[in-house]
This record gives C-alpha cells, structure tokens and sequence, in this order.
C-alpha cells in the first residue's frame, strides 16, 4: 500500500492512498487517475506491485515519465521519489512502515531458536504450576502447644486421670505414658533450633512428614556440627495395641546460616496406616532446644533417644 500526493496538480486536492497491485495514469477515461493535462497521453504510466516492490514503467513512447528528474523508461520506486507525469509532479510514499522495495529479510536462526526457548519455558512453567496444584498437599499437623511442660509434669496429670476401659484389650496411650516414667525433660527450652512447623503428606504408599526449624543461637555463626535434630515415629503395636517405637532417625545437617530457617523431609519406615504418630526433638551441643509431637500425647511416652549415647 501507498500514496501519491499531487504536488502542482489542483484538480486533486488530497493525498491518494492506493492498494491495487497495477495503476494507470493517463488522460482516457478508463485510467485508474486521469490526467487532463497537455503533455499527459491517453495511458501515460503504470504503478506496478512487484515481489521486489514498486516500479514504475513508461506506457507509451512518446511520453515521459521522470523519477527525480531522470527520464526513465522502468525503475523501481522507494518512498519519498517524485514522480513528473508530464507536467504533473506526483510525491510517492510507501505506508506499510517497512518499505516495500526492501528484499524479504532471510529467517534468523538466532531468533528462531530464541522463540523456541521462550516456549519451552512457558510451557515447563505451565506444566509445574499444573503439578503444584493436582499433587497432594501436606496436612499440617497439630503439634504440642505447653512447649515449656515438663515431661513428669504431663506424666503425672495422665496418671492422675481415671483411664478408659480399654478396647479389644488393647493399652491406652494414657496408661502406656503412667508405665513408661520417662526422664523429665527441662522446664524451659533454649528454643535455639526452634521447630516452627511440621508437615505430614501421603502420597500412595508413602507417608513423611516436613520439618521446619530456625537457628537463633546466640553466638554470631552456627556450628552445624552441634545441631541434631531427632525424628521418633510411633507406630501400632503388635494386635493393634500400645505403641511402637521406631528406631529414632537423626536428620543429615546441611550448610546452615544463623538466623536462617530450614526444611527437612523425614520418610516414616513403614505403610501409612502403622503410623500413630511422631515426636520432633531439636539439639544443640546435646542439649535439647524444642519438642514437638503429634498427637500431643506421645510426647510422654517416646524415649530419650540420647539414652543410648546417639547423637
């Protein structure tokens, strides 16, 4: 698409925007633009869409056609020519913002392949947002709130309680925690590996939970070689009743900056259905930080795991 605008021509007023592939000009009645002016013959030029662009051509031998003020018989245009149809002078200008007497521009590989990764990120971030909103989503558990309750304290208020009739002959949490008479464990907790959450997640046969903690010891580093964080799962008992202990799992301790909080995903060793429940212990130089246990009941009943010299 162009347009011509008439310079010295005062029959046509306004510019003329042109989108046909072949223009004629010339003073017969059947040209495209008629030209009623001495020197203009009947079809005087043609205006021609080629693959290279636009050209020119000279119709009739004895007229002239001048592109910036060479007479030419064919030439190729480029906005801004001045065309003189005889006496007319005609300023031609492309309008499809790339002019079209440029030759196509050959494909870039370089942004081709630029596209093809744009894409493939698009679509890897569909394809985590799709996963991240149709797999299971942990449960958070409930965890022991009187953080700073004795182990006895709570040792004795269950044993203080009248316990149910057991069912099916199977021993009541309550009356598993008055036997055990663990060690108490410290009235007030550091809390310098601080648990702030635990997440339990289901997944088929697979059942773990996370573990959420924060360093705020009081020197200026952490020394991860001091930290230890323990992991007790409790499981049913042999014919559905008591508890049973799984071996205590000491977490690996990566890098870890004061300050700074952690996550730690623990697999139970076992089917979904034996788990009961779980106690979370923190250390730090062997001295315990924080507990968190669900249901809150079993946080009486799990075993020192540093009674056998672990750590």
């Amino acid at each position: 698409m162009y347009r011509l605008v008439f310079q010295n021509y005062a029959a046509r007023k306004g510019p003329l925007v042109v989108e046909r592939p072949s223009l004629v000009i010339g003073r017969h009645a059947d040209c495209h633009i008629q030209i009623a002016e001495p020197g203009v013959c009947d079809r005087h030029a043609t205006i021609e869409r080629q693959a290279d662009g636009y050209h020119v051509r000279n119709l009739d031998s004895a007229a002239v056609v001048c592109v910036n003020g060479d007479v030419v018989r064919k030439r190729r245009l480029a906005s801004g020519d001045e065309l003189e149809i005889g006496p007319v002078r005609i300023h031609f200008e492309v309008l499809h913002g790339v002019s079209a007497t440029r030759q196509r521009r050959p494909i870039d590989l370089l942004e081709v392949l630029a596209v093809a990764v744009v894409v493939a990120v698009i679509a890897g971030e569909i394809a985590l947002l799709t996963s991240m909103f149709t797999e299971d989503r942990p449960k958070r558990v409930k965890l022991d709130a009187a953080r700073s309750q004795p182990a006895a304290q709570a040792a004795a208020t269950t044993s203080s309680s009248p316990a149910p009739a057991p069912a099916d002959g199977a021993h009541s949490l309550r009356e598993t925690a008055a036997a055990a008479q663990p060690p108490a464990e410290p009235t007030v907790l550091n809390r310098m590996i601080r648990i702030t959450r635990v997440d339990r997640s289901e997944s088929g046969e697979v059942v773990s939970i996370t573990i959420q903690a924060k360093a705020q010891v009081g020197a200026r580093e952490l020394d991860t070689s001091a930290v230890g964080i323990c992991v007790q799962f409790a499981a049913l008992g042999r014919g559905g009743g008591g508890v049973d202990w799984r071996k205590p799992i000491w977490v690996s301790i990566p890098q870890w900056e004061n300050f700074a909080s952690k996550a730690f995903t623990v697999r139970f060793p076992g089917a979904p259905r034996e788990l009961t429940g779980f106690v979370v212990r923190t250390y730090y130089g062997r001295q315990l930080q924080d507990v968190a246990a669900s249901p809150p009941s079993l946080r009486p009943l799990a075993p020192n795991p540093l009674a056998g010299g672990a750590s």
